[in-house]
C-alpha cells in the first residue's frame, strides 16, 4: 500500500458533494501530492482523482471541526481501495491506496 502526503485538495463543499452525489453521477475529488524523493528537475506527481464513499470525523488527535477520515477508491487502477485523512481547512492530509 502506497502512502502519499496531500498538499492540496477539494474545498469543504466539493468534498461534501463528492460523498452525497448519487451512484449514477459519482463526483470525484482531486488531490495533489508531495513527492519526498523528488529532485530538482524531476517531474511532479500528477494530481489524481478519487471517489469518496465514506467520511467520518477525525479521531480526536486534531481539531475535529474540519478534519476528516475518508474511504473510497482510485478509479484509474481497477478501483483500488483508498483511505486517508484530509483537512478541509488546510487542504492537506494523507492517503493510502
Amino acid at each position: 500500500m502506497a502512502r502519499l502526503n496531500i498538499t492540496d485538495g477539494p474545498s469543504k463543499l466539493d468534498f461534501m458533494l463528492a460523498l452525497f452525489d448519487g451512484d449514477y453521477h459519482r463526483r470525484k475529488v482531486e488531490f495533489c501530492f508531495e513527492d519526498p524523493q523528488r529532485q530538482p528537475g524531476d517531474p511532479t506527481i500528477p494530481s489524481l482523482s478519487f471517489v469518496v464513499n465514506e467520511v467520518s470525523r477525525g479521531d480526536g488527535l486534531w481539531d475535529c471541526d474540519e478534519n476528516w477520515l475518508f474511504k473510497g477508491y482510485f478509479p484509474g487502477n481497477d478501483n483500488a481501495p483508498a483511505r486517508g485523512f484530509f483537512s478541509t481547512r488546510t487542504r492537506k492530509g494523507w492517503i493510502e491506496f
